[in-house]
């Protein structure tokens, strides 16, 4: 694959995924993913969900939280080998509930793979950085 154009579709993945989770669509999603249940995510919260249903369950609970959250990218970084490709996304992140917002510094990577001609999502990974 060509590794120009393959990193624009990475940066469309994280894009994706990013308004689909601010949308609170867990089908578009959980679309963007892998269609394996050995998928993962680890949140920047104490979640760490190891297969698709930890997953989907996470991302229903959202979808029925007061909490709304979107990110913002400062820069990022995206690397293509074949078939695999890794982005780190560097930004703010805004937590939205009906009391008033919240920003913190955000870090994302994303670990894909190109499969049935779409890139997808095995990996995904926030944080965070605590600044004392």
């Amino acid at each position: 694959l060509p590794v120009a154009p393959a990193r624009i579709e990475i940066v469309r993945v994280l894009d994706a995924f990013c308004a689909a989770i601010a949308r609170r669509d867990v089908r578009a999603v959980l679309d963007l993913f892998l269609p394996r249940d050995d998928v993962m995510v680890v949140t920047s919260e104490d979640a760490t969900l190891r297969d698709r249903n930890e997953l989907e369950g996470f991302l229903e609970r959202h979808a029925h939280s007061s909490t709304t959250y979107s990110w913002e990218w400062e820069r990022w970084v995206v690397a293509v080998e074949d078939d695999v490709a890794w982005l780190l996304a560097e930004g703010v992140e805004t937590a939205t509930t009906p009391s008033g917002g919240v920003r913190a510094p955000y870090r994302m990577t994303l670990l894909c793979l190109h499969r049935d001609g779409r890139w997808r999502i095995a990996q995904a990974h926030g944080s965070s950085p605590h600044h004392p």
